[in-house]
């Protein structure tokens, strides 16, 4: 009976273990090349996993990279948590909220997160309907984040909040790496500290 119990919590973990690796093993193949160029086969030998488990938990590897990719924005979501908390809430205006999260966000290294994605995904036209899906996917963890911090909006004026700032933020990198070819040079990190500013300013009339 107590076997029949754990069994399937010991198989869910399992399972969570193989996903993971998977994914470590496409970012480790990513950051090694450079690029998102590998077979099925090389990543289950950095997985330890079988092709079969791979098929198991993702489609083709081009869903593989799109996770992959997602979950380096995902930890700059979990970068601005962080940041956030060591930040008291102040008195939960539109203001005071919009200041916080913008000064989180020029703390942020975004500039290394984009050349990054913009390695892996390209540049070219479907690269950037990529960027902008990858994006769109830490809109729900943010408004999460934003929503309790604010008193003064509800859900609906943090999602419009936070959808403004997402899709601000996919167009500034479209620009950013137009002009300079997303390299991380001091530059290139001015360049995007002006693209910033300004998406900040432009946001901040409406609020």
């Amino acid at each position: 009976m107590t076997s029949a119990v754990i069994a399937p919590d010991r198989r869910a973990e399992l399972k969570a273990r193989h996903r993971l690796a998977i994914i470590d093993a496409a970012d480790s193949l990513i950051r090694e090349r450079g690029e998102a160029r590998f077979s099925v086969d090389e990543l289950a030998e950095r997985a330890d996993v079988s092709r079969r488990t791979v098929f198991n938990h993702f489609s083709s590897l081009d869903d593989v990279v799109m996770t992959t990719c997602a979950r380096v924005l995902s930890d700059v979501i979990d970068e601005f948590r962080a940041e956030s908390a060591a930040t008291p809430a102040a008195d939960g205006s539109r203001v005071t909220l919009f200041a916080d999260i913008t000064t989180v966000l020029r703390h942020i290294d975004l500039p290394t997160v984009i050349a990054y994605l913009c390695g892996v995904l390209g540049t070219g036209g479907d690269a950037h309907h990529a960027m902008n899906d990858i994006f769109i996917r830490a809109t729900d963890q943010l408004t999460l984040e934003i929503s309790g911090r604010a008193s003064e909006i509800d859900d609906f004026e943090a999602a419009v909040l936070v959808s403004s700032l997402i899709n601000g933020l996919a167009v500034t990198s479209a620009h950013w790496i137009a002009q300079t070819g997303a390299g991380l040079d001091d530059a290139s990190r001015a360049v995007w500290a002006e693209l910033l500013d300004r998406l900040i300013e432009t946001i901040r009339r409406g609020y």
